[in-house]
């Protein structure tokens, strides 16, 4: 089991837009704190904001969790930079976890889904990160892919999206209320957090066209 040394400093920067931040102790919240800006600016807000609620200083947190996505490259990255950044001041051990298995394990434990379903991010160029799970299966998660709309349409199965403008795409799926209230839980079933020394983000793209100096170059 991967239990974070408590209190743990919990971040997810990997929504389009905002963040959220949590002290976790006890299995439940401290405190919890989000800002509508981007991760950038909206980190040391939500940050401060947190730690304050919980009468808590940086100093005091133990451990860090951080969500790795698949989500926003550039707000995982910048969380992670912060968070590599506090533990290298203070050494403290730092967890990871990754989107669609807590999402599917926040469905799971919610209940009323007896049948397999897909969970649904939205990723980019019009494509979704699924995750197919089956409630009468263990482990329940059977894969984890990346899909577009006709694919995902192709599976038949229940949807479960986690915005609204998802759901303009998907018309019949279910909107899922968002994870963070039964994140504590999650994290004291000990299954969802791996320790992770420098944590970047999930779904890094690979195939992005770097830039050449080859062109720019003029012939001798």
């Amino acid at each position: 089991m991967n239990l974070p040394p408590e209190p743990c400093l919990v971040i997810d920067g990997s929504a389009r837009r905002g963040i959220d931040v949590g002290v976790y102790k006890n299995q439940s919240w401290l405190s919890h704190a989000s800002a509508e800006e981007g991760a950038l600016e909206g980190l040391w807000q939500a940050t401060e904001k947190a730690l304050q609620e919980a009468r808590l200083s940086l100093s005091d947190i133990r451990s860090f969790a951080l969500c790795v996505g698949p989500g926003s490259m550039l707000g995982i990255r910048i969380t992670a930079l912060a968070v590599r950044t506090w533990s290298a001041l203070e050494t403290r051990p730092i967890y990871v976890w990754e989107t669609l298995p807590v999402l599917a394990q926040v469905i799971l434990q919610r209940g009323g889904c007896t049948k397999p379903f897909l969970a649904l991010t939205e990723s980019r160029m019009k494509r979704w990160h699924a995750i197919h799970v089956n409630p009468l299966s263990q482990p329940p998660i059977v894969w984890q892919k990346e899909l577009s709309v006709e694919e995902v349409k192709a599976e038949k199965m229940p949807l479960y999206v986690t915005s609204e403008s998802a759901q303009t795409v998907f018309v019949e799926s279910e909107l899922c209320a968002p994870v963070w209230p039964d994140l504590p839980s999650i994290i004291a079933q000990g299954n969802s957090l791996r320790l992770e020394p420098k944590p970047d983000a999930l779904n890094a793209a690979t195939d992005y066209t770097t830039w050449s100096g080859e062109r720019h170059r003029r012939n001798s």
